[in-house]
């Protein structure tokens, strides 16, 4: 068998308003990018904003790549403009206590790491699993546990879990994500090593487009992070659920930066200042990832 064992409204009670931000077109290679931008949010901490580069500090701006419609982590409203989201409630509330007015890309989720690397983004926050081959090219600043689950049509009437089960059935997984790389590859090695027929892994290119995979039995399950997972069966008016089984591949997500750039020393700060005034407990029960906090934030955690 496959072992399973387990992405203070204070001097913050502007965020709310801050989180309001306007889309406009963004020039550039990203032909599917957006902008969004916001004045900080509530107030600086000297200790914070000395750990700012201070060619960031120059402009007074960050820039964050991230890919929108994965929610609950980051994604529009209803009204097609508003940004909102896990990581971008948390994004903001960090920019605001560096000083910064943050910067929302809309991108691929592939193309975040490069466009970090290049200094085309300052950092990347997108439920980014933190890995060691991730840590060669980028530093990361960590603020949430997360793990695999699965969502599969209501009534699972294929009996799927993240075990054996899977064999032979048809697999989505978001195109760039630790559940290509890592999951996918790991769930069909133990169905090679049990004698039973491999998964056949479907990529999909955007994050939007997995429920429609599922809906349209283009799969039969979705592998993703469990606070994705659980948003689109939550929100899938009934259609989906996450079947009953433990997380596959427990780990920590964090928002990443150009290596020796300095600024996950800074981000990393940031997220522990809201850690411990409660304002990033208000922001995961707002998403229902209050099983998922951490208590540390730390600048590349040994994974």
């Amino acid at each position: 068998m496959l072992a399973l064992s387990k992405r203070h409204i204070g001097a913050f009670a502007v965020l709310a308003t801050t989180l309001s931000l306007t889309l406009s077109a963004c020039g550039g290679s990203d032909s599917n990018s957006t902008d969004a931008s916001a004045a900080p949010a509530g107030g600086a901490d000297a200790a914070v904003v000395a750990l700012v580069p201070a060619a960031i500090a120059a402009d007074g701006v960050i820039t964050f790549g991230t890919e929108l419609g994965y929610p609950p982590f980051e994604y529009t409203e209803a009204d097609g403009t508003t940004l909102t989201g896990f990581d971008i409630d948390l994004a903001t509330a960090a920019a605001g206590l560096m000083g910064l007015t943050p910067e929302f890309k809309n991108s691929s989720f592939d193309s975040i790491i490069p466009s970090v690397i290049s200094k085309r983004y300052e950092a990347g926050i997108s439920s980014f699993t933190v890995n060691a081959e991730r840590e060669k090219q980028v530093d990361f600043a960590s603020y949430l546990n997360s793990g695999d689950a699965g969502v599969v049509p209501a009534g699972n009437p294929k009996a799927i879990a993240l075990d054996l089960s899977i064999c032979g059935t048809k697999v989505g997984v978001l195109k760039g994500s630790t559940q290509e790389t890592v999951s996918a590859p790991q769930l069909n090695a133990a169905c090679k090593k049990a004698g039973k027929t491999e998964a056949s892994i479907t990529v999909i290119a955007a994050s939007d487009q997995m429920p429609i995979a599922l809906q349209s039995g283009r799969v039969d399950v979705l592998v993703s992070d469990s606070g994705n997972a659980g948003d689109v069966a939550k929100k899938s008016d009934g259609k989906f659920e996450v079947p009953a089984g433990a997380l596959l591949n427990p780990v920590i997500l964090g928002a990443l930066t150009a290596k020796g750039s300095g600024l996950a020393a800074a981000l990393q700060a940031a997220f522990q200042v809201l850690i411990d005034n409660g304002t990033y407990q208000q922001i995961a029960d707002k998403y229902s990832l209050s099983t998922s906090v951490i208590t540390t934030s730390e600048v590349n955690p040994k994974v």
